[in-house]
């Protein structure tokens, strides 16, 4: 008969074994990477505008992004409408619409987003208007700049299909 003495010195330690351990770490991390989705949105703030602060944060959605300085609006970097001052002509501001813009606007919302969406005005009363994430404005304008031009521009955005719109602005 062994003696009680012996049985516990004939016992090991116990260790931990690393290897399964390591294994499922690794197919974690390689499902991670795989399943990790980078997309670049394309979107740079104009050197030439400040915009306002904000403590304000939501998800950042890809969209068209449109640039309104002193000198003029940009549409994804292109210069549709110049400015004087950052004032548009004042037949712009009676009619509230800027051709131009109107125009661009139009184009882009064709070329990308109007393949069945329905406006909110051929909507009727017991509809609810599901309007595509995608079409959205992003709006980066220059803090002191004068408030209806940027109502022009989202006014024009509106006549050509664009209802959704995001103002771009500086994380306090």
């Amino acid at each position: 008969m062994i003696s009680l003495r012996t049985a516990r010195k004939k016992r090991r330690a116990a260790s931990l074994i690393l290897t399964p351990l390591l294994d499922m770490f690794t197919i974690i991390l390689i499902f991670l990477i795989i399943s990790f989705n980078t997309e670049d949105y394309g979107f740079t703030l104009n050197k030439t505008i400040k915009p306002p602060e904000s403590t304000a944060q939501s998800i950042f959605k890809r969209g068209v992004d449109v640039a309104i300085t002193r000198a003029g609006v940009d549409v994804e970097k292109v210069r549709v409408l110049p400015l004087a001052d950052g004032k548009a002509a004042p037949e712009a501001y009676e009619s509230r619409l800027a051709e131009p813009l109107v125009k661009r606007f139009s184009e882009i919302y064709q070329e990308r987003f109007a393949a069945d969406d329905v406006r909110p005005d051929e909507v009727g009363d017991d509809e609810e208007l599901e309007v595509e994430d995608d079409a959205i404005l992003i709006i980066q304008a220059d803090k002191d700049l004068d408030y209806r031009t940027i109502h022009l521009v989202m006014n024009s955005a509106r006549e050509a299909g664009f209802f959704k719109y995001r103002l771009a602005v500086i994380r306090k």
